[in-house]
């Protein structure tokens, strides 16, 4: 169970407004929201109250609820129709969880009572004074329960998941959500001029609006956006497909996204398995021998979806040290986030890969990742690309800016020093521990 308080993160939301306004003497052109995708909360259409906590996209109850669906012969569709996968991280399953659980919030979201939304239609129902019930793309595609060639609410997907069509907010363009912020809310009106999930604003802060343009998020798990341009992509195994942007003008870009399950993650527990501290670790010297790690304590992501967790050491002998399997553990990092960029095609004729995130400043990680995938990195010099992203597209929708910006900012390149044969040897090691990590009984 995870879950947060709504009205923590409505007062959150206006008292960062409030110390913005403060800080630039109240003159706010506009007003741009980028949140957390999948997770949702329900509301009362009269009063504003909240009836359910903000459920998070990390709650897992709805595994039951995904099982029972998956049976069902209409699940087939849900990939097709979707992109996605049948899962309780996005809102739909979770949603039918919690009517399962609470037969008089079905009632009552069957009466018309209620309302459902994304945490930034949430933010937004309440910045314009209950007028406007709305939310965009990038967020709406998270719940399992729209189109991604439409980008519209689908009839057969409220049916499977027990969705009643009143529930919903309106699907407007991300730079367009039409509506203000009420002053008697916020004390001045401003439009609400964007409206982007956190990975899409952060491909857009990263500058990544063109096809075969990718994006690298390091945080506590590893996100790879692959920008694939106007078109609904049809995705590989293991990848998701999802829209990054709907604009009013030049209307969708699609993505297809690939996530790795472990990166602060992982580092966070090497001291307590006797290896060094993440500050001292270091990519591996590839030319001496080495031990090959598999740090999984969050099972693997893209494309493997094995969700055992799970440490395993190959290659170790009695002269390895703490530092050595603290090396293996980043290069075993970076192998991960590699088998996501090769689930997503992304190659040495990709553009750019441009890297943010907390994580963008372990030098040992950026030049693992560099030699084991061949690609040189670009380093964001400012790593909050999705607080840029969002406040970029509403600036740009308020016509503040003239057309589309370089909003990345590189601060270095990190080029591979590892040569072709050396990289081939070290993905099949790789590769070979990954067939015995999985091998192992749970």
């Amino acid at each position: 169970m995870v879950e947060h308080d709504p009205d923590e993160l409505l007062d959150g939301a206006r008292e960062a407004i409030t110390e913005v306004v403060t800080g630039v003497g109240g003159a706010v052109a506009g007003i741009g929201i980028a949140n957390q995708t999948e997770s949702f909360v329900l509301w009362e259409r009269d009063t504003g109250r909240a009836v359910s906590p903000v459920v998070s996209w990390q709650d897992k109850r709805a595994g039951e609820v995904c099982t029972a669906i998956g049976r069902r012969p209409e699940a087939a569709t849900i990939t097709a129709t979707t992109g996605l996968a049948l899962d309780p991280t996005f809102s739909a399953p979770k949603l039918a969880w919690l009517f399962a659980a609470d037969p008089p919030l079905r009632e009552r979201a069957e009466a018309g009572e209620l309302l459902f939304g994304d945490v930034a239609a949430w933010l937004a129902w309440h910045l314009c004074g209950g007028a406007a019930h709305v939310t965009e793309p990038s967020n709406a595609c998270r719940s399992l329960l729209v189109d991604l060639e439409t980008l519209r609410w689908d009839a057969g997907l409220l049916d499977l998941f027990g969705v009643p069509a009143a529930l919903l907010p309106e699907i407007r363009p991300s730079d367009d959500p039409g509506i203000h912020a009420a002053g008697a809310v916020i004390g001045f009106e401003a439009p609400l001029a964007a409206m982007l999930g956190d990975q899409s604003a952060s491909l857009y802060g990263q500058g990544c609006t063109s096809p075969r343009m990718a994006a690298l998020t390091l945080g506590t798990g590893a996100f790879v956006w692959l920008n694939v341009g106007s078109q609904r992509p049809e995705p590989p195994p293991g990848v998701l497909a999802t829209v990054a942007w709907d604009r009013r003008a030049s209307g969708s870009t699609y993505a297809l996204e690939a996530f790795c399950a472990n990166a602060g993650n992982a580092f966070s527990m090497l001291p307590a398995l006797g290896f060094a501290t993440v500050g001292a670790s270091r990519a591996p010297k590839w030319s001496r021998p080495h031990p090959v790690v598999v740090p999984a304590p969050a099972g693997l992501g893209t494309p493997h979806w094995y969700g055992v967790d799970r440490i395993t050491v190959l290659g170790a002998s009695s002269t390895t040290t703490a530092a050595d399997l603290a090396a293996a553990a980043v290069a075993g990092v970076a192998h991960q986030i590699v088998d996501a960029l090769d689930a997503v095609d992304l190659d040495s004729s990709a553009d750019v890969l441009r890297v943010g995130g907390g994580l963008a400043a372990h030098d040992g990680l950026l030049q693992a990742l560099a030699d084991l995938s061949g690609l040189t990195l670009e380093i964001a010099a400012d790593q909050e690309a999705t607080a840029r992203g969002v406040a970029a597209l509403a600036a740009d929708a308020i016509g503040l800016l003239d057309s589309e910006i370089a909003v990345h900012a590189v601060a270095r390149r990190v080029a591979p020093r590892l040569d072709e044969g050396g990289r081939a040897r070290e993905r099949s090691r790789w590769e070979d521990a990954l067939e015995v990590h999985v091998r192992q009984r749970a």
